[in-house]
Protein backbone atom coordinates (compact mmCIF):
# COMPACT_ATOMS: atom_id res chain seq x y z
CA UNK A 1 0.00 0.00 0.00
CA UNK A 2 1.16 3.26 -0.80
CA UNK A 3 1.43 6.12 2.09
CA UNK A 4 3.06 9.15 1.97
CA UNK A 5 5.48 10.20 4.77
CA UNK A 6 4.76 12.94 7.73
CA UNK A 7 6.78 14.33 10.21
CA UNK A 8 4.82 15.40 13.72
CA UNK A 9 7.14 17.11 16.30
CA UNK A 10 5.83 16.27 20.13
CA UNK A 11 7.72 16.47 23.36
CA UNK A 12 10.92 17.54 21.08
CA UNK A 13 10.83 14.18 19.64
CA UNK A 14 10.25 13.31 16.06
CA UNK A 15 7.88 10.97 15.57
CA UNK A 16 6.62 9.44 11.98
CA UNK A 17 3.21 9.37 10.62
CA UNK A 18 1.46 7.70 7.79
CA UNK A 19 -1.75 8.17 6.13
CA UNK A 20 -2.92 5.24 3.70
CA UNK A 21 -4.02 6.82 0.12
CA UNK A 22 -8.04 5.88 0.49
CA UNK A 23 -8.84 5.09 -2.74
CA UNK A 24 -12.48 5.80 -1.09
CA UNK A 25 -11.48 9.01 -0.21
CA UNK A 26 -11.16 11.22 -3.72
CA UNK A 27 -10.34 15.00 -4.14
CA UNK A 28 -14.12 15.38 -4.02
CA UNK A 29 -15.19 13.43 -0.79
CA UNK A 30 -16.33 15.30 2.04
CA UNK A 31 -14.53 15.32 4.95
CA UNK A 32 -15.41 12.39 6.92
CA UNK A 33 -15.34 14.51 10.51
CA UNK A 34 -18.91 15.83 8.82
CA UNK A 35 -17.96 19.38 7.88
CA UNK A 36 -18.57 20.83 4.27
CA UNK A 37 -15.36 20.89 2.73
CA UNK A 38 -13.42 18.09 1.31
CA UNK A 39 -11.37 15.88 2.58
CA UNK A 40 -8.47 17.32 1.41
CA UNK A 41 -9.57 21.07 2.47
CA UNK A 42 -9.78 19.88 6.20
CA UNK A 43 -8.73 16.56 8.33
CA UNK A 44 -6.65 15.46 5.65
CA UNK A 45 -4.46 18.49 6.13
CA UNK A 46 -4.49 17.98 10.39
CA UNK A 47 -3.93 14.05 10.19
CA UNK A 48 -0.29 14.70 7.61
CA UNK A 49 0.74 17.12 9.33
CA UNK A 50 0.62 20.13 7.11
CA UNK A 51 -1.56 21.79 9.56
CA UNK A 52 -2.23 21.59 13.44
CA UNK A 53 -5.23 21.12 14.92
CA UNK A 54 -6.43 24.54 16.20
CA UNK A 55 -8.90 23.66 18.89
CA UNK A 56 -9.72 20.26 20.88
CA UNK A 57 -13.07 19.94 18.68
CA UNK A 58 -10.60 19.61 15.51
CA UNK A 59 -8.63 17.45 17.12
CA UNK A 60 -11.20 15.09 17.73
CA UNK A 61 -12.88 15.24 14.09
CA UNK A 62 -9.12 14.94 12.79
CA UNK A 63 -9.02 11.95 14.90
CA UNK A 64 -12.47 10.60 14.45
CA UNK A 65 -11.16 10.76 10.53
CA UNK A 66 -8.08 8.80 10.85
CA UNK A 67 -10.71 6.18 12.02
CA UNK A 68 -12.42 6.54 8.84
CA UNK A 69 -9.61 6.49 6.74
CA UNK A 70 -6.94 4.00 8.73
CA UNK A 71 -4.60 6.47 10.00
CA UNK A 72 -3.77 4.53 12.86
CA UNK A 73 -0.01 6.37 12.90
CA UNK A 74 -2.08 9.83 13.49
CA UNK A 75 -4.20 8.57 16.49
CA UNK A 76 -1.09 6.58 18.19
CA UNK A 77 0.80 10.00 17.54
CA UNK A 78 -2.27 12.26 18.42
CA UNK A 79 -2.57 10.53 21.71
CA UNK A 80 -0.72 12.01 25.26
CA UNK A 81 2.76 11.26 25.45
CA UNK A 82 2.70 9.64 28.30
CA UNK A 83 -0.66 7.53 27.69
CA UNK A 84 0.98 6.21 24.43
CA UNK A 85 2.81 3.23 26.06
CA UNK A 86 -0.61 2.29 27.55
CA UNK A 87 -2.43 1.58 24.17
CA UNK A 88 -2.45 -1.58 22.78
CA UNK A 89 -1.61 -0.52 19.02
CA UNK A 90 -2.53 -3.96 17.60
CA UNK A 91 -6.64 -3.69 19.52
CA UNK A 92 -6.56 0.15 17.89
CA UNK A 93 -5.52 -1.33 14.89
CA UNK A 94 -8.24 -4.01 14.53
CA UNK A 95 -10.92 -1.76 15.73
CA UNK A 96 -10.24 0.69 13.02
CA UNK A 97 -9.95 -1.13 10.38
CA UNK A 98 -12.39 -3.71 10.85
CA UNK A 99 -15.48 -1.12 11.43
CA UNK A 100 -16.79 1.14 8.83
CA UNK A 101 -17.11 4.93 9.99
CA UNK A 102 -20.04 6.58 8.75
CA UNK A 103 -20.66 9.50 11.09
CA UNK A 104 -19.49 11.83 13.84
CA UNK A 105 -22.38 13.64 15.74
CA UNK A 106 -20.28 16.29 18.40
CA UNK A 107 -22.48 16.71 21.53
CA UNK A 108 -20.54 19.43 23.52
CA UNK A 109 -17.61 21.01 24.05
CA UNK A 110 -16.00 22.97 26.93
CA UNK A 111 -13.01 25.42 26.41
CA UNK A 112 -10.65 23.60 24.03
CA UNK A 113 -10.30 26.85 22.27
CA UNK A 114 -7.30 28.01 20.72
CA UNK A 115 -5.63 30.46 23.51
CA UNK A 116 -7.18 27.49 26.03
CA UNK A 117 -4.82 24.66 27.08
CA UNK A 118 -7.12 21.80 27.88
CA UNK A 119 -10.73 21.03 26.65
CA UNK A 120 -12.86 18.33 26.68
CA UNK A 121 -15.75 17.07 23.61
CA UNK A 122 -18.53 15.09 23.93
CA UNK A 123 -19.66 12.97 20.76
CA UNK A 124 -20.72 10.07 19.32
CA UNK A 125 -19.21 8.33 16.30
CA UNK A 126 -21.55 5.60 14.57
CA UNK A 127 -20.07 3.51 12.22
CA UNK A 128 -20.48 -0.54 11.49
CA UNK A 129 -18.66 -3.32 13.20
CA UNK A 130 -19.55 -7.04 12.24
CA UNK A 131 -21.96 -5.61 9.57
CA UNK A 132 -23.99 -4.46 12.72
CA UNK A 133 -24.58 -0.74 13.26
CA UNK A 134 -23.01 0.75 16.32
CA UNK A 135 -22.53 3.91 18.50
CA UNK A 136 -19.77 4.69 20.73
CA UNK A 137 -20.27 7.91 22.63
CA UNK A 138 -17.34 9.37 24.68
CA UNK A 139 -16.80 12.54 26.87
CA UNK A 140 -13.03 13.23 25.95
CA UNK A 141 -10.70 15.18 27.34
CA UNK A 142 -7.57 16.89 25.73
CA UNK A 143 -4.48 18.73 26.80
CA UNK A 144 -2.08 21.22 24.62
CA UNK A 145 1.87 20.73 25.19
CA UNK A 146 4.39 22.88 23.35
CA UNK A 147 1.29 24.53 21.31
CA UNK A 148 -0.28 21.23 19.71
CA UNK A 149 -3.37 19.18 21.18
CA UNK A 150 -3.55 15.77 22.54
CA UNK A 151 -6.35 13.17 23.04
CA UNK A 152 -5.25 12.78 26.63
CA UNK A 153 -8.14 10.44 27.96
CA UNK A 154 -12.35 9.37 27.42
CA UNK A 155 -15.06 8.27 29.36
CA UNK A 156 -17.67 6.47 27.69
CA UNK A 157 -21.33 8.10 27.80
CA UNK A 158 -24.32 6.42 29.20
CA UNK A 159 -26.18 4.32 26.45
CA UNK A 160 -29.68 5.96 26.10
CA UNK A 161 -31.40 2.33 24.43
CA UNK A 162 -33.38 3.64 21.37
CA UNK A 163 -34.90 1.54 18.73
CA UNK A 164 -34.69 3.16 15.18
CA UNK A 165 -37.91 2.28 13.26
CA UNK A 166 -37.72 0.97 9.84
CA UNK A 167 -39.06 4.34 8.33
CA UNK A 168 -36.96 6.42 10.41
CA UNK A 169 -34.03 8.35 8.61
CA UNK A 170 -30.87 5.47 8.81
CA UNK A 171 -28.30 6.96 11.53
CA UNK A 172 -25.28 5.88 8.84
CA UNK A 173 -26.27 9.61 7.70
CA UNK A 174 -27.03 8.48 4.06
CA UNK A 175 -30.38 10.48 3.78
CA UNK A 176 -31.90 6.64 3.10
CA UNK A 177 -34.73 5.36 5.44
CA UNK A 178 -33.52 2.85 7.79
CA UNK A 179 -35.17 -0.32 6.10
CA UNK A 180 -34.01 0.65 2.85
CA UNK A 181 -29.80 0.99 4.09
CA UNK A 182 -28.69 -0.59 6.79
CA UNK A 183 -31.34 -2.35 8.10
CA UNK A 184 -31.12 -5.28 5.34
CA UNK A 185 -27.64 -5.19 6.08
CA UNK A 186 -28.24 -5.79 9.54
Amino acid sequence: MLRQHVKILAQHTEIKSFLPLMSTLTPHTLCPCGSPLHFKQCCELIITGDKTAPTAEALMRARYSAHACGAVDYLMDSWWPEERANINRPEVEQWVKSSEWLKLSILDTESGQADDNEGWVSFIAHYKHDGRLQQHGEHSYFQKLDGLWYFVSGENLPEAPKKIGRNDPCPCGSGKKFKRCCKTVA
